[in-house]
């Protein structure tokens, strides 16, 4: 039996409730580092990451500080790459790094990519040609320098011998505890509604192919004629018992699935137009474009209905951290890193929008998939994308799950406790499907991105910077613009991103 000195000593070192929510954002975003990329990273990674969490919540924090590599710093494969110490709720994090350069762009890259591109030709259809290409490119260059920010607002507290773990002791240290709380929320936002961009692909996927009875597809061969709200409740209900599973092992086998399907998708799209519908070649396609509209008709209703969808792509700055904990000199190399990341996704996402849309013009779908027809090949990999993100989901949901289940409820090994949890996970998967019943996969990936994404990358950096620039300089000074230009546009995107979506909604 313990002496109760000792009893005593432990229960002081058990963490207040302000650390538990640090530590549980740092955790949170390890897990979110590994589950952005719409199925590129390797499920075992996640099934790592995932697996520390017991162990870093239920722990003293001086054992969290004192306890050797080989119990805790279990490293995050994300492709190919280690992520080393990712996972480590240590305080110095300046030398456990071991990722270079160009494994760290590499890694950004798989976590902007995913299946968000294949609603930006309708958002080029909406923002016109030049205007969804200067869209694209000033979202690509603010998340560059807010990423960048990020990471200069870190060097700076290394300095002072404050190292942040994680997005939300960034922003506790330099704005305080109402901001960490803020970046704490809109991360949970994040993961959530990620996951309810989930249900609207897979709904509309699934739905076109049940609907489309001349190809006669093995959907509509099997399900004729099933609306898309059924679908989506449907896959909700399917990934609730998914989502209970908590050994993230048995998903594994998606990961190259969801290479394959992606990059596929991306590919086949391109193929398909160029040879067969409308065919032509890219000569023809990019004539196409030319006779296309240039602006869009209404800029406020462009910039509110479509550029939170590029937001979703390229505003993983909550990521920011756990990237940089995972090089070698991340003050040198990480802001190369994410130059080189933004713009390789910019210029291909820029050239998928632009051919696609020369391809189908005002006939572009919300997802340019649904301008493919649904023979066996094309309709096997829709299928195949729906099924990557169907096994996606509840290991990105995993994330939000696991944070509320230890905000909200006791740890307690009985009946009682997995009912708990069960109900909570039906909840919360509850709350991902009524997001998604607010219109299709744009217009849900546009609220997530323009909202929470949005505020996370264009208003929390700009703040952060300004908050740390005056504790340096005891002043205001003349750099702040910069900053101050930055988030008066992050509020104009969550604002008019918000005001579109509640207008939409209540019409």
């Amino acid at each position: 039996m313990a002496d109760p000195l000792e009893r005593k000593l432990n229960q002081s070192l058990l963490p207040s409730p302000a650390v538990k929510i640090r530590r549980h954002a740092a955790i949170f975003s390890v897990l979110l580092l590994s589950q952005r990329a719409h199925g590129f990273a390797p499920l075992i990674s996640r099934y790592r990451a995932a697996r520390f969490i017991n162990h870093a919540i239920n722990k003293p924090i001086s054992s969290l500080q004192t306890d050797s590599p080989d119990q805790i710093d279990e490293p995050c494969l994300i492709g190919s790459n280690i992520v080393g110490s990712c996972a480590t709720p240590s305080i110095d994090k300046r030398s456990t790094g071991t990722q270079s350069k160009l494994s760290a762009a590499t890694n950004l890259g798989k976590c902007i990519c995913g299946a968000g591109s294949f609603a930006l030709p309708h958002v080029f259809l909406k923002e016109g040609v030049l205007g969804g290409t200067i869209a694209l490119t000033a979202c690509a260059y603010l998340a560059t320098l807010t990423m960048q920010s990020i990471n200069n607002s870190r060097t700076y507290l290394e300095t002072k011998d404050e190292a942040p773990m994680s997005y939300v002791d960034l922003s506790e240290m330099s704005l305080g505890k109402p901001a960490s709380k803020l970046v704490f929320g809109l991360t949970l936002a994040a993961s959530l509604g990620v996951c309810s961009t989930y249900i609207a692909f897979i709904g509309q996927t699934l739905a076109s192919l049940s609907m489309d009875a001349e190809s006669n597809n093995i959907v509509h061969f099997l399900f004729p004629n099933v609306p898309e709200n059924t679908w989506e409740m449907s896959v909700s209900l399917a990934v609730f018992p998914l989502s209970l599973v908590r050994n993230y092992a048995i998903f594994a086998f998606t990961s190259a699935l969801g290479v394959t399907a992606v990059l596929g998708g991306i590919l086949v799209t391109l193929a398909y137009g160029i040879l067969v519908d409308p065919g032509g070649g890219i000569s023809n396609a990019l004539g196409a474009v030319t006779e296309l509209k240039l602006w869009p008709e209404s800029f406020a209703d462009a910039f509110g209905g479509s550029f939170g969808t590029i937001a979703y792509l390229f505003c993983v700055n909550f990521l920011t951290l756990p990237i940089i904990n995972s090089m070698r000199n991340p003050t040198e190399d990480y802001n190369d890193s994410v130059t080189m990341a933004v713009s390789a996704v910019w210029v291909v996402n820029l050239i998928f929008a632009i051919i696609c849309l020369g391809f189908y013009g005002d006939q572009t779908q919300d997802l340019v998939l649904q301008n493919l027809n649904n023979g066996p090949y094309l309709s096997a990999l829709k299928i195949l994308l729906c099924v990557d993100l169907l096994f996606t989901f509840p290991v990105v949901f995993s994330s939000g799950r696991q944070i509320l289940e230890n905000a909200l409820l006791e740890s307690n090994e009985n009946y009682t406790d997995y009912l708990s949890r069960a109900l909570l996970t039906a909840a919360t998967v509850l709350i991902c499907f009524g997001l998604s019943q607010i219109g299709g996969f744009g217009v849900v990936a546009n609220l997530v991105g323009g909202v929470a994404q949005g505020t996370l990358a264009f208003v929390i950096p700009p703040a952060i910077d300004i908050a740390l620039s005056r504790q340096k300089l005891g002043q205001a000074d003349a750099s702040e613009i910069r900053q101050w230009f930055i988030g008066g546009f992050g509020i104009a995107v969550v604002s008019s991103v918000t005001y579109f979506t509640l207008t939409e909604a209540l019409l």
